[in-house]
């Protein structure tokens, strides 16, 4: 749930900015592998997710979403 309103106030972000048609959604889960081939995650960091995260956890430590929204009048 906390991920839900996360999403609604990022959605609700863009519509202030000037954003029509936003939509979130596509949620894909991430894993630690996934996760070491972004430099934002340095190998240090990716040892420490290791050695912290259960094991049974490592497939999803995180959910990448698609975000997709129009800004009106662009083209012009």
């Amino acid at each position: 749930m906390a991920g839900a309103l996360a999403e609604r106030v990022f959605a609700e972000k863009l519509g202030r900015a000037g954003f029509d048609d936003v939509w979130v959604g596509g949620h894909r889960p991430t894993s630690i592998d996934e996760a070491s081939q972004y430099p934002l995650f340095t190998s240090e960091v990716i040892s420490l997710m290791r050695a912290t995260i259960p094991p049974d956890r490592h497939d999803h430590v995180a959910t990448s979403v698609i975000v997709k929204a129009r800004k009106p009048n662009a083209d012009r």
